[in-house]
């Protein structure tokens, strides 16, 4: 099976998706590339944050170039040069939908953490998602919070702890799940769902299972994934 059919998302239904939260958002988000493009899909990648380019996808700032780049290679990146070596996006992703069959943005930054909690100016979610993914590395589990944490304040606040408090499967499925954590700005028409990466040991998918079953109960469906080394980061898949 692939990571659609993981996350339980259809790619007729599921055109226009946000990644959010941290652990392997840029990762997922070319594996949901890769399987569109294999199953014949123009793909945009886009961001309303910051992302690295894709060493190997084309990239442009034109809306108006994106057909001819999608007949030729699949997928293609639109953005617009902002930091040194970073794109932002060039223009609001719901206009999009018309271009790609398969749009994916990432809608978030962990600054390479594990788990976060979003400032009050985050995540930049398009209105016309049609669904969310949050992310989260259960690397973070057995660390505190001040440590695992992007925005660790946050973490602490949502969930009533210090920052010195050990992060449990428990707090993950609280953060994911939250209004004020991966579920903000989720919208009740958008579709939501948790990947639960970093699952490369047998203790750390047991933990994953946990969290997921927690979730379940409460309406969420979720996966249990891992990346290989030469997966991470997603430019193995183009």
């Amino acid at each position: 099976m692939g990571i659609w059919t993981d996350l339980t998302l259809d790619m007729d239904v599921h055109r226009l998706i946000a990644l959010v939260g941290g652990g392997g958002k840029t990762s997922t988000l070319y594996a949901l590339a890769r399987e569109a493009v294999d199953r014949g899909r123009g793909v945009v990648v886009t961001t309303t944050t910051h992302i690295m380019p894709h060493p190997r996808l084309p990239l442009t700032d034109d809306p108006a170039a994106l057909p001819g780049l999608l007949a030729e290679t699949g997928a293609a990146t639109l953005g617009r040069w902002d930091k040194p070596g970073k794109l932002t996006g060039a223009v609001p992703p719901d206009t999009l939908p018309g271009l790609a069959q398969t749009v994916l943005v990432e809608a978030d930054g962990a600054r390479i953490r594990p788990l976060k909690a979003p400032a009050d100016h985050e995540p930049v979610v398009p209105p016309a998602a049609d669904a969310v993914i949050a992310v989260a590395g259960l690397d973070c589990l057995g660390q505190t919070v001040s440590a695992a944490c992007h925005r660790p304040e946050r973490v602490a606040a949502l969930l009533g702890v210090e920052q010195t408090h050990i992060l449990t499967p428990a707090d993950v499925a609280r953060v994911l799940s939250s209004p004020l954590g991966g579920r903000k700005r989720v919208a009740p028409a958008m579709a939501f769902r948790c990947l639960l990466n970093k699952a490369d040991t047998p203790a750390l998918r047991a933990a994953g299972e946990e969290i997921r079953s927690i979730l379940a109960a409460r309406g969420i469906p979720a996966a249990v994934h891992h990346y290989t080394e030469e997966e991470r980061g997603g430019a193995c898949w183009f």
